[in-house]
This record gives structure tokens, C-alpha cells and sequence, in this order.
């Protein structure tokens, strides 16, 4: 159990904050309605991020991952490129179908997910500048070691 606080009840970290307020005499009051409907919209931006933090934090380890197995695969491929036509002794080499399976699913969700952000970014910007903003081509991508 926590350790009590200064005088009081024991200290909990919670991630959100109640707040109690009295704000009329009924629910119809517009005052209570209005605070109620700000309330809701906090706790949903909290929510959201919330989830923001914790998909950065999966994608810092995401990287990471991607990283490593890039290194392995670039490995992978230059010592098939030493066996040469003899790769066919090596027994324990295989392909990672199911693996390679996943890993497209996920570039194809951030990348739909990155893609709508940016379209609907560029629509506002185009809106409130009136300007078509253009789209720069996408950078180098890493060589190809055989």
C-alpha cells in the first residue's frame, strides 16, 4: 500500500483529475450542460493523447526493430552474395514470408494514418492561404548490397 500523504489519505498517482462542481439546481441548467460538454471534450483530448504518447513510444521501439532487422538482412543478403552459386548448400537459410507479411501490413497503416494527417494539414493550409501546397518526392531509400 502507498505511503500516506502529508496528514491525509495515502498518495495515488491517477491519470486523470475529477473535479466536482456544484452548477445549478438541475441538469437542464445551460451552465451545467455547457461545463459537462467542455468536460467530455478534455477527458477525449486526454484520451487522445494519451494514445499519442504510447504510439510514440511503440514507434521509438518500432525503429529500433526495423533497424536491427535491416542490419540482419542486409547480412543475410551478403553472405548469400559470398556463397554465390553454391547457395543452395546452405540449408538454414529461409525466407521470412509471414514476417515480411506483417511488416507490409504495418507500412501500409502508418502509412494510410501519416497520409490522411497530411492531406487533411494540407487542406488547411490551402484554405488559409489559398496556395496548392506541393508535394516533395519521397527521399533516397538505402542501397542495395549484393
Amino acid at each position: 500500500m502507498e505511503s500516506p500523504g502529508p496528514g491525509g489519505p495515502p498518495l495515488v498517482q491517477a491519470p486523470y483529475t475529477v473535479l466536482l462542481l456544484p452548477l445549478g439546481t438541475s441538469r437542464q441548467d445551460p451552465g451545467a450542460q455547457n461545463f459537462f460538454l467542455w468536460l467530455q471534450m478534455m477527458q477525449a483530448l486526454e484520451r487522445e493523447q494519451d494514445a499519442l504518447w504510447q504510439g510514440l513510444e511503440l514507434l521509438e521501439h518500432g525503429q529500433a526493430w526495423f533497424a536491427d532487422r535491416l542490419r540482419e538482412t542486409q547480412q543475410r543478403q551478403l553472405q548469400l552474395g559470398a556463397l554465390g552459386e553454391d547457395f543452395l548448400m546452405d540449408l538454414h537459410s529461409e525466407t521470412d514470408a509471414p514476417l515480411l507479411t506483417q511488416i507490409q501490413k504495418v507500412n501500409a497503416c502508418l502509412h494510410s494514418l501519416i497520409h490522411k494527417e497530411l492531406s487533411k494539414h494540407r487542406k488547411g493550409v490551402t484554405q488559409s492561404t489559398g496556395e496548392v501546397v506541393s508535394q516533395a518526392p519521397p527521399g533516397p531509400k538505402g542501397p542495395t548490397l549484393v
